[in-house]
Parts: structure tokens; C-alpha cells; sequence
């Protein structure tokens, strides 16, 4: 039936017509102030394309709305401001809203569908399906989990919801909600369910007002609790606590979760729960609230058996992580397992930077099959009959708290991927000898092209002998690592260079151990670079992450987390929780090689760089790195360097033919890894390449400060020019910054400096 309406009807220019059905149309209709597609009965115009809902037509020019009792909401024609949200939906508004001013903004149909609901006149939903999240698994999937309920702003698969065919994601017990209650912590007055409006934030969980959905309120008290807040019961008689019920707080004033605070690093409660706090009024008990309320029933995909809650009196050991637990617990009885809440979703499978393949859960491991079971993260021994991260083919096992102990320092891997593909292959070859020229007889290589010099390199093993230009290798570094050179070698016949055997063999591509990223690393040449593990500047071989944009020098890189040093007889292990003072610089560390066996020995990962040899000219022989003093006479205990005194509990170089000594620091110099004689040709300033050169004594002035030069200086090539300059005057940029802690690292930093003239640097 078609009905013809007055001109002025709807503020359109043209007659519209009222249509029960759109039989005639041949395209797309669209709702003037919805924006959606028009079906069934509707207004339209017949000589331009204007169409409404009859819904959207009939829509009141202004609401007194219940659930916004301040002012009236008014119809506009468009947004009154760009980018204008719905403050029921969250969705973009565009075409008619319904505003008011207390930036409220509302799509035509999200207005008068709560309008509805609070007159309870909701035939639209009578005939729409009601969905409970573990039956109808056809709507299980990522894009459903990411919905809100647009009430209570809680997820949608958290209770019963209606189909999303009714347009809005409603839980169906936010739409039965009462219009108002009496809540036990205002008795004043009671609270109004009304639109959130961007005044106060809720009296319980203390969160920030959002601005969507709704809450109980008291305007003229300034009083909100949110729609879930409101529904925690304000006693609770529970069965880990018979004695005397509990009482909801809102301040949690200073005192812990007696479920969750045994291990509050791994199994803490949500932080947004911290508030909600239930205590006893006669003892010291309390929980928090997502303790204190914990679902009856969870089930994860990554078990096959739902697991149930399980009160308990005493405390119990997690099957799932082998900590304790107290109070609360679920318990899988087709599997006998008990426990904690958190550690039921852990993830199956997971990857860390210490170990090149996959690891996965299991939650007891044989131990026929593991002989060595102490965790690769803390040295400490795992309880393999209960729950752990192991990699059965390489023996690898770690406790489930340290594996999980930081969220970037692992990353799950779905199961799905494991059968494609167990271990992250490099994309090209990591081999860096391009070719092998010579070989013994036994097959070692004599001689070789290395990807990181033009020349061939030969082999050596007799440090005496003197080098192809008749000079002593007694001053002279690998290139690679840019320490003393040592037996075996590989040597250039036609230049300086210089390599170790194990440098050599250094891959062009790599993981590391500390580095958490886990991606491969690039071995470059040829530049200079700050180790952002030892923090040293260096312009030997390096690993460069591109996405970190972190350098590591080859020594730190080739270093295991388990170590044997030359200054302790047992083996070292890094940990990286472990708080200690450092017996190399008497510094206190967090992150330190640290000796299980006496637990009296310590090395941080800066002191671990310390050459075992050094050469300085103030004596003719190396120096050694030493451990402890020579001589116990505090009057021998002076540097011979610089003639102050040292520290008796710091390592020192020391010379045993000439009796002579040297703090660290000194017989090294501020740059001991940058190689002397080697060529820099960065320098914008000058026109020739320039040398690094160490002055042990000052020298001539610097071109740029003009003081006498000393420690690293660059000089000109060219034996005509006699430019000479400080290289911390000239240094780039990126090497000026002040060194920094370690954030792409598993490695800690120094807490405490408490000694005078430390040779670390306190990051």
C-alpha cells in the first residue's frame, strides 16, 4: 500500500510515499539516517533517491531518555563534530545521530533499541537466538573472541549472548539487568543504570571512566560502579576459610593475596583486580577478587578435559609448573592433575633464545630419558615429575617460571607449525671461508679465503716465529675479536691481518643465546660499533640485529652461558636473576656468571671481557690478568701506571719477571678492542685514511681540542702530513650517547658501585 505524505514531512523538499514493501526497486536502498540497507516497510521520495526505515521516520525528534536523566537527547541531521562515536556500539557515526551535551553521541537505532529495553518492549529480540559460548562452537573463533558486549563492555563469549543477527552484542543478562538497585557501600540512595557518561570513575575497581556502555550511578553523589563490579556479593563464606566469612574492601590497604602471593612474579592476579579485595574482619586473611571468585569450571584447548575448581585448606604442588599453591585449585580427574588457575592455559609450545628448537610443556618427564635435569635458565635442578618445558632429542629442560618468567623473553609457537618446521633455518650460507686452498694430510686447513679480507690467509702455530714483515707479534691482535694474538692463527702474507683459528671459523649468520628477539644475527667487517653487551667500543667483527639495531662484539657473542674461566676451578653459569658482588671488579650485580658449586665466585659479563693477556710499554713482557695479589704488603699495592694505590680484592695486570703491577683499566687503556694500526676512513674533515694509535705518553697537540694528545688518537697516513687527533674528539655520533642498559638482552645491570675507581661501568 503506498501512502502519500506531506511535502514538509522528514524536511525533504519532495512528496515522500510510504511503501509496505520495496517491489519495484532495481538497486541498492540506503536509510538516509541509518546508513543500512532498506527492507520492508519504509518512506521514500519518487524523484530522487531518498529512502528511510519506518523505524528511522517515525524516530522522535527528542528523547527524555531513562538511562541519560540529565538532558533530553535531541535528533541532528549529521554529526555535530568529525570522527563522532556512538556511545553505545563504538562504531563511527555518519549519518543522523541523536546528541547531547554532555558528549553523548548515538546511531538512531542504538538509541531507541535501550529505550525499548528500559520500557521492555523488545519484540525485535523474542526471535533471536540465545548462544552459550561452549556449546555453540560453530562461532568459536578469533574475530568473535575480540567482541564486547555493548552494556557491560565485558567480552561476549564470558556469558550467554544473543545471535550477532539482532545487529548489537548483548549479553542476555545485561539486558534483563534491574533498572536500579540498592548497593550495600551506598545506602543513601539507590543506584541508576544509566549510559556512562566521562564524569567519575567506578568506587570499586577505581578504574578511569571509558565512556562506553553503562553503570549503576548516583549523579547527585558522583557515585558509579560498573554493571560487573556491582554483581561482586559483598560477604563470602568460602570453604579455604571457614572461620569467618569475608568482606568485599575496595582498598586492598597494603596486604597480599594469601592464594597468589607465594610466587607473585609468575602467578600475580590481574592488575586491574587489585582493588577488589576480599579480607577478614577478625584475622589477617585476605584475596583478591579474581581469587576470591574464581570460575567453577575452565576448559582450555590445550587439555582435552575440562578443569574444575578445587578448594583447598592446605597448600598443594602445581602438576603444571611444580610451584606451591594455596587456596585455590582445579583439578582434572580423568588426568589426576591438580592445579594453579593461571597454569591452565599455559602455552604448549614455546620458543627462547637459549636452545634452537621448540620446547614444550609436559607435566612429568622420565627420568631414565633425562639424565642432566637441571633447568638451562637457573642451573638449578627440575622436579621432572612434575610440570616443565623440555626438548626431548636435545636433553634441554627448564623450569615453567623461568621459561615464562617475561613475556618477551619467549614466543609461542602453534602447534600447527612444528610438523613444517622444528628448527629457524638462516636464508643463505653461514660458512665464512669461501674456499680452502691447502690442507694437511689430517684435513685441517693450512690454508684459506675468508669472506672478510681480499688476500688469502695461511695458518700458523708458532707464535715465535716472526712475522712475514720481520716485526714481533708481541703488540699485535686478532682482528676478529680484537685480543692478543695466540696459537693457532691465521695470518695474511701481504698485509696486517690477523685472525684466530676459532675466529675464522665464526658463521656469517647466527642466534644467540642472550639475545631475545631470537632472529639471526649478520656478522659484519669492517665497521665501528658500541657491544651492547659489554658495552665496549670495538671495530672488530661483529653481529648486528637489524630489527634491534644492536652490535655485539665476537668475544661476547661466542661466549656460552656456561663458561670455564681460568680464575675458578668449577664451571660458571649465567643467571640472570642472580644478585651478587662480582669477584673480578667488587661491583654488585643483577645478571652474573656465577659458580654453583663453592657459590662464592661471581663474574659479570663486563669483566668477563677482560683480555687474559695485555701489552702496555711500561714493561717489556705481557701482562697477566690476576686474580688476587702477589704480595699481601699494602706497600706493594700501588699501580705502576699511574702510582696510585689499588684495591686488593680487584683483578690486576701483572708482570712476574719485572714485579710489576697495573690496575685494569690502565694497562688496557679507555679502548683496549680498538685494533692499533688499523685504518679509519670515515673522517669527513680530513682528505687522507688515518691510523689508530695508542700514546702511552703525550704526544703531540690534538688539531681539534689542541691539547696534548694520549690514549687512542688517529694520525694520518700519509708520513708528509703530521694531523694527529684525539678519537674522542672525532668519534661519530652513535658513539657518543652514554652507555645504556642491556633492554634487548637477557644480561642485568650493576645496582651498586661502593668502591672508589672501579674499572666497570655502572650502567
Amino acid at each position: 500500500m503506498d501512502m502519500e505524505m506531506g511535502s514538509q514531512h522528514f524536511g525533504h523538499q519532495h512528496p515522500v510515499v510510504f511503501k509496505d514493501v520495496l517491489n519495484d526497486q532495481t538497486k541498492e536502498a540506503i536509510c538516509l539516517r541509518c546508513g543500512e540497507m532498506v527492507f520492508g516497510s519504509s518512506f521514500s521520495c519518487m524523484e530522487c533517491e531518498f529512502y528511510l526505515h519506518k523505524k528511522c521516520a517515525e524516530a522522535p525528534s527528542k528523547i527524555d531518555h531513562p538511562f541519560h536523566r540529565n538532558h533530553p537527547l535531541v535528533l541532528l541531521p549529521e554529526p555535530s563534530y568529525k570522527g563522532c562515536l556512538c556511545h553505545f556500539c563504538g562504531k563511527t557515526c555518519e549519518k543522523s545521530v541523536y546528541h547531547c551535551s554532555c558528549k553523548l553521541d548515538f546511531h538512531v537505532k542504538c538509541a531507541l533499541f535501550p529505550l525499548n529495553m528500559a520500557e521492555k518492549k523488545l519484540e525485535e529480540l523474542k526471535h533471536v537466538t540465545i548462544k552459550v559460548p561452549l556449546l555453540f562452537t560453530e562461532d568459536d573463533n578469533k574475530e568473535l573472541e575480540k567482541l564486547d558486549c555493548f552494556m557491560c563492555w565485558e567480552p561476549l563469549l564470558e556469558s550467554m549472548y544473543f545471535s550477532l543477527d539482532c545487529g548489537f552484542n548483548l549479553h542476555k543478562k545485561c539486558v534483563e539487568l534491574p533498572h536500579e538497585i540498592k548497593y550495600p557501600f551506598h545506602k543513601r540512595h539507590p543506584l541508576i543504570l544509566q549510559f556512562n557518561v566521562d564524569h567519575f570513575s567506578c568506587k570499586i575497581c577505581l578504574q578511569k571512566p571509558s565512556g562506553k556502555g553503562f553503570v549503576y550511578s548516583c549523579s547527585p553523589c558522583r557515585f558509579a560502579v560498573h554493571i560487573k563490579c556491582a554483581e561482586f556479593p559483598p560477604i563470602l563464606n568460602l570453604p579455604c576459610h571457614r572461620n569467618h566469612p569475608l568482606f568485599l574492601h575496595v582498598k586492598r590497604e597494603g596486604r597480599s593475596c594469601h592464594a597468589c602471593r607465594e610466587n607473585p612474579s609468575f602467578m600475580t592476579c590481574e592488575e586491574t583486580q587489585q582493588n577488589k579485595f576480599y579480607r577478614c574482619s577478625s584475622c589477617t586473611f585476605g584475596l583478591h577478587l579474581e581469587c576470591a571468585l574464581p570460575p567453577l569450571t575452565i576448559k582450555e584447548q590445550i587439555h582435552k578435559h575440562p578443569f574444575s575448581l578445587f578448594w583447598r585448606q592446605v597448600s598443594f604442588i602445581c602438576d603444571a609448573c611444580g610451584l606451591e599453591g594455596k587456596f585455590v585449585s582445579y583439578i582434572c580427574s580423568t588426568c589426576n592433575l591438580l592445579v594453579h588457575k593461571k597454569c591452565i592455559s599455559l602455552p604448549p609450545i614455546i620458543r627462547i633464545p637459549r636452545h634452537k628448537h621448540p620446547i614444550f610443556h609436559k607435566y612429568f618427564l622420565q627420568g631414565h630419558q633425562f639424565k642432566d635435569c637441571d633447568c638451562r635458565l637457573c642451573d638449578c635442578r627440575v622436579e621432572i615429575e612434575y610440570g616443565s618445558y623440555s626438548c626431548f632429542n636435545c636433553k634441554f629442560v627448564v623450569h615453567v617460571k623461568c621459561a615464562l618468567e617475561k613475556k618477551g623473553w619467549y614466543k609461542e609457537v602453534d602447534p600447527k607449525d612444528i610438523d613444517r618446521k622444528l628448527a629457524i633455518v638462516p636464508k643463505m650460507s653461514t660458512n665464512p671461508i669461501d674456499c680452502v686452498i691447502e690442507k694437511h694430510d689430517d684435513g685441517e686447513m693450512t690454508k684459506i679465503k675468508h669472506f672478510s679480507h681480499k688476500h688469502n690467509l695461511i695458518l700458523s702455530k708458532n707464535l715465535i716465529e716472526e712475522h712475514c714483515d720481520g716485526a714481533s707479534l708481541m703488540d699485535k691482535y686478532c682482528d676478529g675479536c680484537v685480543l692478543p694474538i695466540s696459537n693457532p692463527f691465521y695470518y695474511c702474507s701481504e698485509c696486517d691481518f690477523l685472525l684466530h683459528k676459532s675466529c675464522a671459523k665464526s658463521p656469517k649468520q647466527e642466534q644467540l643465546w642472550f639475545h631475545i628477539c631470537q632472529r639471526f644475527l649478520i656478522l659484519l667487517v669492517g665497521c665501528i660499533f658500541r657491544c651492547d653487551l659489554c658495552q665496549s667500543e670495538s671495530n672488530g667483527f661483529s653481529y648486528m640485529c637489524k630489527k634491534c639495531d644492536v652490535h655485539y662484539c665476537l668475544y661476547c657473542a661466542t661466549r656460552n652461558y656456561r663458561i670455564k674461566h681460568q680464575a675458578h676451578k668449577h664451571r660458571l653459569f649465567f643467571d640472570r636473576n642472580h644478585k651478587g658482588r662480582c669477584s673480578a671488579c667488587n661491583v654488585s650485580v643483577r645478571g652474573l656468571f656465577k659458580c654453583k658449586s663453592c657459590d662464592a665466585f661471581n663474574l659479570h659479563v663486563d669483566c668477563l671481557r677482560l683480555p687474559l693477556t695485555a701489552w702496555h710499554k711500561c714493561d717489556e713482557h705481557r701482562l697477566a690478568l690476576t686474580y688476587e695479589e702477589v704480595n699481601k704488603y699494602s706497600e706493594y699495592q700501588f699501580c705502576d701506571i699511574c702510582e696510585k694505590k689499588r684495591d686488593s680484592r680487584k683483578w690486576f695486570y701483572h708482570c712476574a719477571t719485572c714485579d710489576i703491577s697495573a690496575h685494569s683499566y690502565c694497562a688496557l687503556g679507555r679502548y683496549p678492542f680498538i685494533k692499533p694500526g688499523s685504518i679509519y676512513n670515515e673522517l669527513k674533515d680530513h682528505p687522507h685514511p688515518l691510523t689508530f694509535v695508542r700514546k702511552i705518553f703525550s704526544g703531540p697537540r690534538c688539531h681539534k681540542c689542541f691539547q696534548p694528545c694520549r690514549d687512542l688518537v688517529l694520525e694520518c697516513a700519509d708520513s708528509s702530513c703530521d694531523y694527529v687527533v684525539h678519537w674522542d674528539c672525532v668519534k661519530p655520533v652513535y658513539l657518543r650517547s652514554e652507555k645504556t642498559a642491556r633492554p634487548k638482552t637477557e644480561t642485568g645491570e650493576i645496582v651498586e658501585d661502593t668502591s672508589e675507581g672501579s674499572s666497570c661501568i655502572i650502567l
